[in-house]
This record gives structure tokens, sequence and C-alpha cells, in this order.
């Protein structure tokens, strides 16, 4: 409402313009009154000073609501971008898809300002101009209606012509486009077999069609342009021929001409604005239909029914086959294991692909092509999924920054209300303390950018007392152990053992970890178990 209260100002203002101008020309010419003419012109200062405090309200008020539209729009995205299935991230980071559609959201938000500006405000500034013409001249109003629709019909059609690119051309460039490329990928066939002369007048026959496409466009242009000229050439022409036959007649004065002509003139403006928005629109409806088929796409389904209060941490994978749509073979197949309640398994010899999808099976963010996981004897597909990762805690080796502060990197998530003395007693357990304590400001230090520098082993020491204030009965330990770390991080190795205790531990490392406790080790090798062995310390048995 403020934003439609200051344009509607704004527009009376203007329109109010042209009867102050009356009253300078009226006061200068026929009563050559020096006071009048004065108050006219400080009336018409005064005028500007309001239109531009209506302007400032106008276009913060707009810029605000849109503004938060953006903001709307963005929150939306990543919520949908939070909830997508785990394949689609793949397709996103290859295509630099996020990126596009963060710009596009940038750009709508931007758009949507300026079209609620022209449409409302010009559209408001026309009608009080024309008011404004009823009051003056009640005839010359009618005329002048006529123009302005006659005007803005001859503008579009002006523009829709000369901005409609040539389809004919552009399948030419195409064609261009695809047989170069093909000349490229084939070059040492055409060079042996000596074709370099031919794919030159193949490609230049292609181009000189483009160039008969273009001048089509060319004579177009060189005809609209000039017929659009002559159309409001001789629209003005009659509108002047208008006022001077209206003057030789006595209808109109000095005074009421300017003032008239001065309506004519700050029509253009606004007409002109409202005649380009069809096109702009036209331009922008393609990344609006971007945004929201994004935002359309179907978010990860759960499933699941059933709620565990108590899990056990016993998992079962029976002949669990997983596929995928970008390779052939199957990159998990046949997996059969079970982890009893605490035991501690070491996955290696897998691929990255193959240990993502395991963990992915694992959280269930992926479903297996065939076979089934079970989890305490239920199968994973119907444990509600917001149970399944309230039971699952996760350590990577990812150096990554869940938040600004060492006490928010712990106590991460749905974790945020634990306490400072859970967090202080996990940053213990971890041996975090031993660095915070250093920190300016403890556990509320900020850390990353702009704050305070962490090694990889504090993010590893952070994490761990993530999982420990999680206090979760399963824990997935991602490539923490490095060979050439292990020998001076002997504070990391005793917080892992701590973490570990009484928990079903499933560990993905490329070496055996030196762990005091290793229960299995399970090797795969192309997608399959291929063996299955007790830890270091006992008898190795086959699968």
């Amino acid at each position: 409402m403020p934003a439609l209260f200051a344009m509607m100002v704004m527009a009376a203002t203007l329109a109010f313009l042209p009867i102050l101008i009356k009253q300078i020309l009226e006061s200068t010419f026929i009563d050559k009154d020096q006071s009048l003419m004065q108050t006219a012109a400080l009336t018409i200062i005064a005028l500007f000073i309001i239109r531009g405090v209506a302007g400032y309200i106008s276009i913060f008020t707009v810029n605000k609501a849109t503004r938060k539209l953006g903001i709307d729009l963005r929150l939306d995205f990543f919520n949908k971008l939070l909830t997508l299935p785990v394949n689609h991230y793949s397709h996103l980071n290859k295509n630099n898809e996020i990126d596009a559609l963060i710009s596009n959201i940038n750009q709508i938000s931007q758009s949507t300002s300026r079209y609620i500006t022209v449409i409302t405000q010009d559209s408001l500034t026309i009608i009080g101009l024309i008011i404004c013409t009823l009051y003056l001249n009640q005839e010359f109003s009618l005329l002048l209606l006529l123009v302005t629709s006659f005007v803005l019909l001859v503008t579009q059609m002006t523009r829709s012509h000369l901005n409609n690119p040539n389809q004919r051309s552009l399948l030419t460039s195409k064609n261009l486009t695809q047989h170069l490329l093909q000349s490229i990928a084939h070059h040492r066939k055409i060079r042996i077999d000596g074709g370099q002369m031919y794919e030159s007048q193949r490609l230049g026959k292609i181009s000189e069609t483009i160039y008969h496409a273009e001048m089509q466009q060319a004579i177009v242009r060189a005809i609209t342009i000039p017929a659009s000229q002559i159309i409001t050439a001789l629209i003005l022409t009659a509108v002047i021929y208008m006022i001077a036959l209206q003057v030789i007649n006595g209808a109109l004065n000095l005074h009421e001409v300017g003032a008239l002509i001065s309506v004519v003139l700050l029509l253009i403006m606004p007409i002109q604005r409202i005649a380009g928005i069809p096109k702009q629109l036209e331009h922008d409806q393609k990344i609006i239909e971007t945004i929201f088929s994004f935002l359309d796409q179907a978010s990860e389904q759960n499933t699941g029914v059933i709620s565990i209060p108590h899990i056990s941490g016993k998992l079962v994978f029976e002949q669990v086959r997983f596929c995928s749509d970008a390779q052939a073979s199957p990159i998990l197949n046949h997996i059969n294991f079970t982890v009893k309640p605490g035991e501690v398994t070491v996955f290696t010899g897998y691929t990255a692909g193959e240990k993502n999808a395991l963990i992915n099976l694992i959280l269930h963010l992926q479903q297996p092509t065939s076979g089934r996981i079970l989890l305490d004897d239920h199968p994973l597909a119907e444990i509600q999924l917001n149970n399944l990762h309230a039971n699952i805690a996760m350590v990577t080796k990812d150096d990554y920054l869940l938040d600004e502060k060492i006490a928010g990197n712990i106590a991460y998530g749905t974790m945020r209300c634990a306490n400072e003395a859970k967090i202080t007693t996990a940053a213990h357990a971890s041996h975090a303390m031993e660095f915070i304590r250093h920190m300016p400001d403890g556990l509320q230090t900020q850390i990353g950018k702009g704050g305070t520098t962490i090694n990889q082993q504090q993010f590893r020491q952070l994490a761990i007392a993530r999982a420990l204030v999680k206090n979760t009965p399963i824990l997935i330990l991602d490539e923490i152990f490095i060979v050439h770390e292990e020998s001076n991080s002997g504070n990391l190795l005793l917080a892992l053992e701590k973490l570990m205790q009484n928990r079903t531990t499933l560990i993905f490392n490329q070496y055996i970890p030196q762990l005091k406790k290793v229960d299995r080790i399970v090797v795969l090798e192309n997608g399959c178990t291929t063996e299955s062995l007790k830890g270091p310390n006992n008898s190795q048995t086959k699968q």
C-alpha cells in the first residue's frame, strides 16, 4: 500500500505539471504578473520535491517487497536442493546448474521490481496526464487517448518485428556448428584423404545461407524502422495540425497550447517503457520456467513407517545389488554380510563409487536395485528416515565447517539443544579441548574465514566430539585413518577408540588401521564381496 500511494502521488505531481506550465505562460504573456509567475515556479519546485520523496518511498518499498520474494525463492531453492534424491547432485555439479539457478533467481527478483514500477507507475502517469488533458481541453483529450493507444500498438509491432530472431538463420547457424564440430572430430581422416577443400566449400555454402537469412532480416529492419518513423511523424503532424486549427479558430490560447504540448512530451517516455514490457516478459518467462521446473522436482520420499526406539546396531545385507543410470555394469553386485551389534568392521579394496554407494544404501539415501538391507531385523526401507539418521553418526575426512563457532560445530543440527556441559565433556573426550582452551573465546571462538584457523587433525577432533554428543549405536568412519599421519596423531587414535566403544562401527579405509579391536574385514572387488576376514589377531575365513 505505501508503494501504491507513493506512485499515485508521483503520477499526480506529473499530471499537475502541465497546469502549472499553463499558469506560468498565462501570467507571463497575458497577465504579465510577476508574482503569479514566481508562485507557479515555486509550486513546480515543491512538486518535484514531493515527487522525489514519493519516488524514494516507492523505490524502497517495491524493492523491499521484491527482495523478500527473492529470499523466499532462494529458501525454496535451498530446501528443494537439500531434499533431492542423491543421484541428482552429480548432475547439478557437472552442469553448473546451481550457479545458473541462483543467478536466475537474482535476475527475476530485480526484473519483478522493474515490472511493478513500470506497469503501475507509468500506467498511473498516463491516466493522470489524460485526466489533466480533460481538464485543459476535452476535444484534445479524446484525440490524445486515441493517439496514445495507436502509438502503443505501433511501438509494440515494431519491436516484435525487430527483436524476433530469424528461425532460418538460427537453424543454419546450428547446422554450421555441427559441421564444424564434425570436421574437427574427423580432422585426421579429412587431411589424409585431402578433403580440406571440399570441407571449406561445404562450410562456405552454409555460411552463404546464413548471409541470405540475415539479409532478409536486415530488409525487414530497413522497412520497419522508417515505416514506424513515418507513422509516428504522421501522428505528431496530425496532433500539431489539430492544435493549430484550434488556435486559428480561437479555441486555444498560447498558454493552453504550451500545456498540451507538455502533456504530449511527458507521455512519450511512459508509453515507450510500457510498450517494452511484453518483450522483456517473454525473455524472463523462460527463466521463470527454469526456476519452477527445478522447484517442481520430486523430493526424496520418506517411505518408512516404523520407528525403532532402541537400535542395537545389527546390520544385514542380503543379495544386495545396486545399479546406476550413468554406468552399464552394477556398482555393487550380490553383497552379502552381517555386522553384529558392537562389532568393528573394516571395508577395504573398494573404489570411490562403490564406497559412496554402500554408505548411501546404509543411510537409505539410495535404494538397492535388488536384495534387501535389514537393521535389527527390520527392512531398512520401512524405517522412518529421521529415526534411522538419528541412530547413525558419521565422521569423514572432509574438512568442512558446519558452523562458524566451535560449539556450533560440535552441537550441530538436531543436537542444538545440547547443553554446554555435554559439549565440554565431548570436547575433552575427543582431545579437542587441548587446542580449544588456547582459543580466544574458548568454545564460542569463531573459526574458518574471518576467524581462527584450525588444522586437519583439529577438524577431525571436532567431528569426533560431534559424534560423541550424538551418541548413536551405529558409527561410520569414512577414511579417517591416513598412513603418514597416524604416527603423529596418537590423541586422534585414542579419541576414535573412545568413540568406537560399544558401537557398531563401519570403517571405510584403504588399509587396515592399527586399532585394538577389529572384528571383521570386508574386501570389495569389482562391486562384490570377495573376502570376509576376521580381525588381524584372529583366524582368517573365506566367505
